[in-house]
């Protein structure tokens, strides 16, 4: 069982550099220096820790976000400690996220995260019934640690903190759907040997697109394969959001993992 709150003081923040290194193996010189995380708190952000007794975990940050008149949060970075990871530290910290906005009139959380990480693919959209429809080449530049070998591309994943499907999700996590529609892309092969092979052109209204199930796996077994996913898929996702898709779910087959995009409310 843990416990979340606010960190409190520049100690408790100062916490959150080691838990960066333990979370993504990143280099001290990628880590967020706690100065960064006290000037975000001090000027209206969020920095929440997940403690287990007297241990931290897990922590969340992130700052106001505006444009056109429109503020909402904007959660930078969440880290759980790799021991504690699927033991339901993330959820409890974005549950703790979510009210702490409510709280303060923000009705909506947005975040990047790396599209070919279907873990976080799966907590992001299936368990917390958020979407993506934006696709940033590069976002970061080339990363250490996990982020490390291939491109650093991401996904902005949109969280509605009052829509229906989010607060259904929080109360129940329904398991991962069948891929539905028809396809974005072609593939061959299965487990490590599974290559792109063309990106479509679909018009159903539900869509889907094949991923690695495991990139880490395949960039220790073959990063130019590896690589080829993220041009693959960079391709395939921008595609689909410039034809009015977005990404909501995270669907399988077997050991098979597909991304599941439906055409937007608006299109």
């Amino acid at each position: 069982m843990v416990e979340v709150r606010e960190a409190q003081g520049v100690d408790e923040v100062m916490l959150t550099e080691d838990l960066q290194i333990a979370a993504w193996r990143f280099s001290e010189r990628e880590i967020a220096p706690h100065s960064a995380l006290v000037a975000s708190q001090h000027s209206g952000g969020l920095v929440a820790l997940a403690w287990a007794g007297h241990e931290a975990v897990g922590f969340v940050w992130g700052f106001p976000a505006f444009e056109a008149g429109r503020v909402w949060l904007h959660s930078h970075q969440m880290g759980v400690r790799p021991e504690w990871q699927g033991k339901g530290v993330a959820l409890a910290l974005k549950r703790f996220q979510r009210t702490w906005s409510l709280e303060r009139g923000l009705d909506v959380v947005t975040w990047t995260f790396d599209p070919l990480l279907t873990k976080n693919a799966r907590f992001n959209l299936g368990k917390l019934g958020a979407w993506a429809g934006r696709y940033y080449t590069d976002f970061y530049g080339l990363r250490t640690g996990l982020y490390a070998g291939i491109p650093a591309d991401r996904l902005l994943v949109t969280w509605e903190l009052e829509d229906a499907r989010v607060r259904e999700r929080l109360r129940r996590i329904p398991p991962p759907p069948e891929p539905e529609g028809e396809p974005l892309a072609r593939t061959r092969g299965e487990g490590l040997a599974l290559a792109p092979e063309k990106v479509c052109t679909p018009s159903a209204e539900r869509v889907y697109l094949e991923v690695p199930p495991d990139i880490e796996a395949l960039k220790a077994a073959d990063l130019g394969l590896a690589e080829a996913w993220r041009l693959f898929t960079r391709e395939a996702f921008t595609w689909a959001f410039a034809h009015g898709y977005r990404a909501v779910e995270l669907a399988r087959r077997g050991e098979r993992v597909f991304y599941q995009l439906e055409r937007s409310p608006a299109s």
